[in-house]
């Protein structure tokens, strides 16, 4: 995928003492001295006008320059929690979120190749709160990027893109692409059902045109999501639908939108080009609305910008009324891409796809937090904020260096440890006899901590918020 400029990083994000630092303006990627192994992507903070809703920011950034690519954990300023640098410019890391399996948190992201025509090839990744690799799934690569979605059952709903030319009831020798859903037990990779889009969604409700240049993508599964009953929700892009399929028998139930919608709506309701459509606990559908950035002939933008939105679905009138509609003041559209969270507090937490920002609105619909990528050719699929709580298998990190003055400047970190509120440094003479010689604040993703000792030995102990230790990291030896 593309490439860009360097990120430019404002030092109060980076962790690194002003002392430190090179410039803000010559700054290219963020960079640690307690882990010079990791070079996430800046990110600026544009907008913080109240509190937020609880938890972190979890993003897969992609399309980075000098910067790595990965899921990335970030707090309202910016600053990484945790990230794991695991893509490069051919494999892609995307579509992070927090789910639970067999009972327990867990992150899950898919990685692989992307495919230019829109989809992917790979598989996906479960790690729990220790970030141990507890499942994969596709290890045929048959997993495509849109849609990895856990059941309360410990499976996986995935979705497989392939290009046939065996439409039912057509003769044809143009190729089209196939969507097909599968349900995998994750524990055994036993594939429970296998659904065709072929075989229940004719090609005639697409609104892409079809061209002698490509394979025809008419439907682009790109969201699959469990209704309250357990029925399948999935969204079709290109035919501007949500559809719920009778889980099992893979019989479509419902049109939502669309050329053969089930549902009446008036025109404030309609949708094109969707993204990240879920079902919400209460009965109504919530989505990312492309339609004023539509990329996609022969529907121009009817809009006059992208919005998260949800529908209120009434099914004994069958209706679908608008709920909510939200968008940045600036009017933003967004071609590709996309997300829409709604949050227990009645926040709502929207990613804007391909233009890598990403913003938090209050109950009232005032957004109250915006933020982007510094480096403008990154973006992320998805964005959401998660209540994640978790403890590396690895231990803390640090660097050591004599103060000008003599003594001890210590710089510490722990990737991924979210309870980390105070460190202290330590120091002694050998490795053997260490003493607490200064206590500090947790800092952004490393905090620096200062004292006169002159020791020639050194580590760092992180401290919960009750003072308990939770980690301790190696000797080294003060540079």
């Amino acid at each position: 995928m593309a490439g860009g400029i360097f990120a430019v990083i404002v030092v109060a994000f980076s962790g690194m003492p002003a002392a430190d630092a090179a410039p803000a303006a010559a700054q290219a990627v963020t960079r640690y001295l307690s882990r010079p192994d990791l070079v996430p992507p800046a990110i600026t903070v544009t907008t913080a006008a109240a509190p937020t809703a609880p938890g972190a920011i979890l993003l897969t950034p992609k399309n980075a320059v000098d910067e790595q690519m990965g899921p990335l954990l970030v707090d309202d300023t910016g600053s990484p929690i945790w990230f794991a640098p695991r893509g490069d410019k051919t494999r892609l890391v995307m579509n992070a979120q927090a789910q639970t399996y067999r009972g327990k948190p867990v992150l899950v992201w898919w990685e692989g190749s992307f495919v230019p025509l829109g989809w992917g090839q790979g598989s996906a990744t479960i790690v729990d709160q220790n970030y141990r690799t507890v499942a994969q799934v596709g290890a045929d690569r048959g997993v495509d990027l849109h849609a990895i979605r856990i059941t309360p059952q410990n499976t996986m709903i995935v979705v497989t893109y392939r290009t046939t030319t065996a439409v039912p009831g057509q003769v044809t020798m143009r190729p089209v692409v196939e969507n097909v859903l599968r349900e995998i037990d994750i524990a055994t990779g036993a594939v429970l059902m296998t659904w065709s889009s072929l075989e229940h969604i004719p090609v005639s409700e697409s609104y892409l045109r079809s061209n002698d240049i490509v394979a025809w993508d008419y439907l682009h599964i790109n969201a699959v999501d469990l209704d309250t009953a357990g029925n399948i929700v999935v969204s079709g892009r290109n035919t501007h639908t949500v559809y719920t399929l009778e889980r099992g028998t893979g019989r479509v139930l419902s049109r939502l939108g669309g050329k053969r919608s089930d549902y009446a709506m008036p025109p404030d309701a309609v949708f094109a080009w969707q993204h990240n459509v879920r079902a919400l606990p209460n009965g109504d559908i919530s989505m990312f609305d492309n339609e004023q950035g539509a990329t996609f002939p022969p529907t121009p933008p009817t809009r006059p910008m992208s919005r998260a939105i949800v529908l209120h679905l009434d099914n004994t009138a069958r209706t679908a009324t608008m709920t909510r509609s939200l968008s940045t003041p600036d009017g933003l559209g967004t071609g590709a891409q996309g997300s829409n969270q709604v949050l227990p507090d009645g926040h709502v937490f929207v990613s804007w796809g391909d233009r890598g920002r990403f913003s938090e609105f209050d109950a009232t619909g005032a957004m109250i937090y915006d933020a982007h990528f510094t480096a403008p050719t990154i973006d992320t699929y998805v964005a959401n904020r998660v209540d994640w709580h978790a403890t590396p298998t690895e231990p803390p990190a640090v660097f050591a260096r004599r103060a000008p003055d003599g003594g001890l400047t210590a710089y510490a970190s722990w990737n991924g440890a979210t309870e980390v509120r105070r460190w202290q440094v330590l120091a002694g003479p050998d490795k053997a006899h260490l003493k607490v010689v200064g206590e500090t604040a947790r800092s952004g993703f490393e905090t620096v901590l200062s004292s006169s000792s002159t020791a020639g030995y050194a580590a760092v102990r992180a401290l919960s918020a009750t003072g308990a230790t939770l980690g301790t990291s190696p000797v080294v030896r003060v540079g």
